[in-house]
């Protein structure tokens, strides 16, 4: 009898073992059929204006990785970027829908390639410069206007000290003339994007006291 009981002790123990955390997800895992993939936000149509073709070919860079296609499905990427077209992108795809024409590509990049040459910038350098000198701050944060900044000044590929010139020609009076009556100095886009942050936290503190 005392012998029965400590087998049936052990298999107690063995019965209810004790999972570790890894343990569970992979249970978890295993009985929801895999890991679940983010769903992906869809880009916005796209209908020809020049300063937005790069970021809408981002936008479609993202969701086609996000659904499986960074490699191959050349086809299907092809085809959904066509779907998004409108307006002028639209009638420019038109003729070739129709197959009245003869495309110049086939594959992802060559059609990439060809959007480029339709809707690209004629001078995207010289364009970016001059929507960086228009580009102002107004009533947002200067986290929101850097957000807009940096991308259109990585196009423009300005030096860092051009950049933080503009940058900072961009901001509200109120942080420019902060900046003036202090000694800090800058080094390049991003310490002047950060030291611009720092000085709208001040300035908001001093105006709550």
């Amino acid at each position: 009898m005392a012998a029965t009981a400590e087998q049936g002790g052990g298999s107690s123990s063995e019965a209810n073992p004790i999972l570790n955390p890894e343990q569970m997800r992979q249970i978890i895992v295993s009985l929801s059929g895999g890991p679940r993939k983010p769903k992906a936000k869809e880009p916005e149509v796209y209908r020809g204006e020049r300063h937005k073709l790069r970021g809408w070919l981002a936008q479609l860079i993202v969701y086609y990785g996000t659904v499986g296609w960074q490699n191959g499905h050349d086809e299907e990427k092809i085809l959904y970027a066509t779907s998004l077209l409108r307006d002028d992108a639209g009638s420019w795809i038109t003729p070739y829908a129709e197959e009245r024409i003869t495309p110049t590509w086939d594959n992802w990049a060559g059609f990439k390639a060809e959007l480029q040459r339709q809707f690209g910038g004629i001078n995207a350098k010289g364009e970016t410069r001059i929507r960086l000198k228009n580009m102002r701050q107004g009533k947002r944060s200067v986290t929101e206007y850097c957000n807009e900044f940096r991308p259109v000044a990585s196009e423009a590929e300005l030096d860092d000290s051009t950049g933080g010139e503009l940058l900072l020609g961009g901001m509200i009076a109120e942080l420019q003339n902060s900046w003036g009556a202090s000694s800090e100095e800058y080094e390049g886009l991003e310490a002047l994007a950060q030291g611009g942050i720092r000085k709208e936290t001040k300035l908001a503190t001093v105006r709550h006291i």
